[in-house]
């Protein structure tokens, strides 16, 4: 490979992680319930009950087909998460927070059995909103750290906004499922359809990531060590002038 042909494979793999962490986030809530459905577990009105969701008779059977999905791919985002690198020291430190919170929602599920992991719901609960309120962050304060780079002002400003939504929507559907769980104790279809539409605007930051940056060209920029020149949209700075051996400018140079 040549050197321009190495650094697109080589920057490929980071297109790769946010189109996976979008693909995955995109059909997890799908992907689960239909899994559940051909081991004959009903649809459960939340998607973290997936993980204690008994295939046949708990009693003579206890097997959980949802759990598999459920943890995987919580356990699949959180590694991607944490191996995933920012462009900026605080989006890096958001971005491994969300992870290892990710990790936690796996670890300690929601409706456990009777003695199974001592407040476990309360700590699932807590991972499940660091998780959003660190992507949230990501979302909204992180994204000029890129953005920067497209020239054209009104693409920049209607990225700038879609970032804004996307983070305020993760930001606030995991609270609104959290008052909806402990009103109706978990036991209606909608806590299902909040969770599902924070992990759908999870998978759209990643999408709207994935093309801003293939607009903005950072990572490009980066790899050739041209992101520290002046953005596009900014005017270059004025060349120092260059002196010869008796301090006279050199005219030309």
């Amino acid at each position: 490979m040549d050197n321009e042909e190495l650094q697109k494979h080589i920057l490929s793999t980071y297109n790769r992680l946010r189109l996976g962490m979008f693909a995955i986030a995109a059909a997890a809530p799908i992907v689960v319930v239909v899994w559940g459905l051909l081991f004959n577990v009903g649809w459960q009105d939340s998607i973290s009950a997936y993980y204690f969701a008994p295939y046949a008779n708990k009693w003579e059977y206890s097997a959980f087909p949802g759990r598999v999905l459920f943890v995987g791919i919580l356990f699949a985002l959180g590694s991607f998460l944490i191996l995933y690198k920012g462009f900026s020291r605080r989006e890096d430190r958001a971005l491994n927070l969300a992870g290892a919170c990710a990790l936690g929602v796996a670890v300690f599920p929601m409706y456990p059995e009777a003695h199974y992991i001592p407040r476990s719901n309360d700590l699932h609960f807590t991972f499940a909103i660091l998780l959003f309120i660190c992507m949230a962050y990501t979302a909204i304060f992180c994204h000029e750290d890129t953005l920067q780079w497209i020239a054209d002002p009104t693409r920049r400003r209607r990225y700038r906004n879609t970032y804004r939504v996307i983070g305020c929507f993760m930001g606030l559907f995991p609270l609104i499922g959290l008052a909806l769980a402990l009103i109706f104790d978990a036991t209606q279809r909608h806590v299902f359809w909040i969770e599902a539409a924070g992990i759908w605007a999870f998978a759209a930051y990643w999408y709207t990531k994935s093309k801003e940056l293939e607009e903005s060209q950072a990572e490009v920029r980066v790899a050739k060590l041209t992101l520290t020149q002046p953005p596009p949209s900014q005017p270059a700075s004025r060349p120092q002038a260059v002196f010869d051996n008796n301090g006279q400018p050199i005219p030309g140079v």
